[in-house]
């Protein structure tokens, strides 16, 4: 463990897929550790495809407050050494837009480190973003990234090349007996694992390298993903691929009815389209990932 003990490390989107991981890693790092959400009842459930609850001896402080109001943030940097946030959209509910959140929110807890003691800010963004500027939600973050560069602060940029919580949702297809992919499905990609990626977070919080990309230990393409999933519950592989013409229409279909929607379903068959590969730094490979979830949903 590193002697951390007089750092405290704000952890904003701790309710997340990533930030439960991250609160825990920190933590075993030594780090006292503050977190920002709206529901303290949230942190001890658990999160997302396997995420971890949190409990209490996780967290040294909780600052209740709503990170879109930036007046119910007063306070929130006191004695704070280290800023992380993977504060983004990962699930459309709130109708509020990319800009709106993975911008707009992260601006603000930028906004909140002047005049404080905070030495440098680490933030999730996302690998090959040059590659998809065109996205909604790209712009968003690498606007953040933008803010960053340009507020003085030290920052620290975290790109991985997928999440593990993305590829549960091919878990769950095939455990309904069909997949359903965006294109071919030959595009290439290394997720990582959330544990993974948090010790990937903390290890670039200390570091000295300004941009780290991160992926897992498996590179393969999507369709290979998917039979993966199905060997994993057992089931004969059945796919059904969306060709990219038509996915292409529901978007601007969906877009004609909400921008939000929109922009969310554009990034979902960009995806399926690009590569993703990045320096294998997680060790988790996805099959015991999917052997993971197969296990817990047999106990339910």
């Amino acid at each position: 463990m590193s002697d951390n003990t007089s750092s405290r490390v704000l952890v904003a989107g701790a309710t997340g897929y990533l930030g439960k991981f991250v609160v825990k890693a920190f933590k075993a790092q030594g780090y006292q550790v503050r977190v920002l959400t709206r529901s303290e009842e949230r942190l001890y459930k658990e999160g997302p495809f396997t995420a971890p609850p949190l409990v209490k001896s996780d967290v040294d402080e909780v600052f209740v407050g709503e990170i879109t109001k930036p007046q119910t943030l007063a306070g929130i940097m006191d004695g704070v050494d280290l800023v992380f946030s993977s504060v983004g959209i990962s699930r459309q509910r709130d109708g509020l837009s990319f800009e709106q959140v993975d911008y707009q929110c992260n601006r603000n807890l930028i906004d909140q480190c002047r005049d404080s003691r905070v030495k440098r800010f680490v933030y999730v963004s996302m690998q090959g973003a040059e590659n998809i500027m065109q996205l909604a939600i790209t712009q968003a973050h690498e606007k953040v990234v933008a803010s960053l560069k340009s507020s003085g602060m030290e920052y620290r940029i975290v790109r991985p090349c997928g999440y593990f919580s993305d590829m549960g949702a091919l878990y769950d297809m095939a455990k309904s007996g069909r997949a359903f992919l965006v294109g071919d499905g030959t595009n290439k990609m290394n997720p990582i694992h959330g544990q993974d990626l948090a010790r990937v977070c903390v290890e670039a919080a200390e570091g000295d390298e300004l941009e780290v990309e991160a992926g897992g230990p498996d590179v393969m393409t999507q369709r290979e993903a998917a039979i993966l999933a199905f060997d994993v519950v057992g089931k004969a592989p059945k796919i059904t691929v969306i060709p990219m013409w038509l996915a292409r229409g529901l978007v601007k279909f969906i877009g004609m009815l909400s921008s939000q929607f929109g922009d969310l379903a554009e990034f979902i068959v960009t995806a399926g389209e690009i590569d993703g590969v990045g320096p294998k730094r997680g060790t988790t490979t996805l099959r015991s990932y999917f052997e993971g979830m197969h296990a817990a949903n047999a106990k339910s």
